[in-house]
């Protein structure tokens, strides 16, 4: 679990104290830290630091020092900004300071000084944070130890709460232990959730669903177009659940229009439902996922991004996943896959959205470090596409300056140049491209001489299963329209979490999928979430007498 440091407090105005100068040179540094930027933020906050010029702003200013140095892991550094300020007693934001010593204190194996400043904290907001922090870093020692530890800082709920689990590990209680376990076995961590007593009464899978629906603006469903994304990858959840519940899972579902607004997210995060949630699904836009992505972590309720590849929230969130593969797990595969070709030379063409830009950029240095040449790496659209294939000897030339080609878009308008070049090629030239190529109504990859056409697996639809016919045939009779892709997607999203967490399995969401290992999928070709927070399976597709197949 990555451990936030609180700065609720510690963000208003000085305007009226201060230059702008300074206070826009504060800011910036702030912002900095937030974005990982730690080196550069602190270099900015350094001079600020100094109390006889810059008085109350020298105090933030130490303060984000020390957090971005914490965050930087400079622990040594962090403390000794932190250590005038816990000096200040009468500093109104103490409590903040405490909080971030005491994990400095946690980082450096200091665990009885880190409890000594948490006893001291008045504020209950970031009291609630500190035990939190405090269960994360004991949940490792032994009982011994924390039981000494207990018997001055009983009021930890965090420190309570480690010493509970690591006497339920043990196989005998001595006539203390057992006389501590019984009375503190009710006690859990004042997130609101009471996570374990509530699951062994609770049975009932609970989903929330954060989508969406309004992306372009409006409010209510009623008016939604069947070509809306997000109702069709509702429509396939929904389709899913309901399959589950006829089965005989006990499911509850909260359905949330988020509106694609942070603001109204925030508040329908206040719904008692999320007390009890076990998973959220959604929402998809990053500026939202910013937000459900702090409060699952908070509250430790995993929440599943359905459709993006973008992993930027589980690399600060540990409860934060992917359901589709990431960057770095497409480009590791993709890389795996052309060392299959004769040649090292290879050339990289994509879209300007962001996921497929970061995916250039990753590939590409991956290539580097893997021994490949990476001759041209260019962002195309549908009019330079042309361009791109002369760049690349790839018209007309019978010796081209490349042995493969890999394009990264979802963009109809940039596969249908490409199609209809390669289709045209006097040489073979292997062309790996992501799976949404499958589903563009020009392109006839079977009726192409040479299969130059390879398929990059992202969460893929397996088409020709008898299950997969079933779901065509039922949205059809359902919605008087063949399932679109997000509907396909949906479907399996829901169907997935319905088969890793519930009563039988139990709703430990990571811990049961690093027992599963690989699984099947059944509309795709299948997951693998054993030892990441997204899907870890990327096979890479051909068409084969029409039919799809893993190479």
């Amino acid at each position: 679990m990555k451990i936030l440091v609180c700065t609720l407090l510690l963000c208003f105005s000085l305007g009226a104290t201060f230059a702008q100068g300074e206070l826009e040179s504060y800011d910036k540094a702030r912002k900095l830290t937030d974005q990982g930027e730690y080196a550069q933020a602190m270099e900015i906050l350094r001079p600020y630091m100094d109390l006889e010029n810059y008085g109350e702003l020298s105090r933030y200013s130490r303060f984000h020092f020390a957090r971005a140095a914490y965050a930087n892991r400079q622990f040594e550094l962090a403390k000794n900004a932190l250590e005038p300020l816990l000096q200040d007693r009468g500093w109104k934001n103490i409590d903040e300071a405490y909080y971030l010593m005491a994990l400095v204190h946690f980082q450096q194996s200091n665990p009885n000084e880190a409890l000594k400043l948490i006893a001291n904290i008045n504020d209950g907001d970031i009291r609630e944070e500190a035990h939190k922090a405090t269960y994360e870093f004991l949940k490792v020692s032994s009982a011994s130890v924390l039981m000494v530890q207990m018997g001055q800082y009983e009021e930890n709920t965090g420190l309570v709460m480690a010493l509970k689990e690591q006497l339920e590990k043990q196989g005998s209680l001595s006539s203390k232990e057992k006389a501590t376990y019984d009375r503190i076995r009710d006690i859990a961590l004042s997130t609101g959730r009471e996570e374990t007593v509530r699951r062994e009464v609770d049975q009932t899978l609970d989903v929330a669903i954060l989508l969406p629906f309004n992306y372009n603006g409006g409010s209510g469903v009623r008016s939604l177009q069947g070509n809306n994304f997000v109702l069709q990858l509702y429509q396939g959840i929904q389709m899913a659940l309901e399959n589950a519940k006829k089965e005989g899972l006990r499911l509850e579902v909260r359905t949330f229009d988020t509106e694609r607004s942070p603001d109204r997210i925030k508040n329908i995060l206040n719904d008692p439902f999320f007390t009890k949630a076990d998973i959220i699904l959604g929402p998809v836009y990053p500026e939202e996922t910013e937000v459900v992505a702090a409060f699952s972590e908070s509250y430790q309720i995993p929440y599943v991004n359905p459709l993006s590849n973008v992993n930027d929230n589980l690399r600060n969130y540990d409860y934060s996943y992917l359901f589709r593969p990431s960057i770095g797990s497409i480009s590791e595969k993709v890389i795996d896959y052309c060392r299959r070709f004769k040649g090292k030379r290879v050339a990289v063409a994509y879209s300007g959205t962001t996921r497929d830009e970061l995916l250039a950029e990753a590939f590409s240095a991956l290539a580097r470090r893997s021994g490949f040449q990476v001759v041209r790496s260019e962002k195309v659209t549908a009019r330079t596409m042309r361009g791109f294939f002369d760049n690349i000897g790839l018209r007309g030339n019978d010796r081209p300056a490349v042995d493969m080609m890999v394009i990264f878009s979802d963009d109809p308008n940039v596969a249908s140049p490409t199609f209809a070049m390669v289709e045209s090629l006097s040489a073979s030239i292997p062309v790996i491209v992501m799976d949404s190529w499958l589903y563009f109504n020009f392109a006839s990859y079977e009726m192409m001489e040479a299969q130059n056409f390879h398929f990059i697996g992202n969460n893929t639809v397996s088409l020709g299963r008898p299950e997969t016919d079933d779901f065509r045939e039922a949205y059809y009779k359902r919605f008087n329209s063949y399932p679109p892709l997000n509907a396909f997607l949906g479907h399996e999203l829901a169907h997935w979490v319905t088969q890793v967490i519930n009563a039988r399995n139990g709703f430990d969401l990571q811990k049961n999928l690093a027992q599963k290992g690989y699984m099947d999928g059944q509309l795709t070709f299948g997951f693998d979430f054993s030892q990441s927070r997204y899907n870890n399976f990327v096979p890479i597709l051909r068409l084969e007498e029409g039919v799809l197949e893993q190479e």
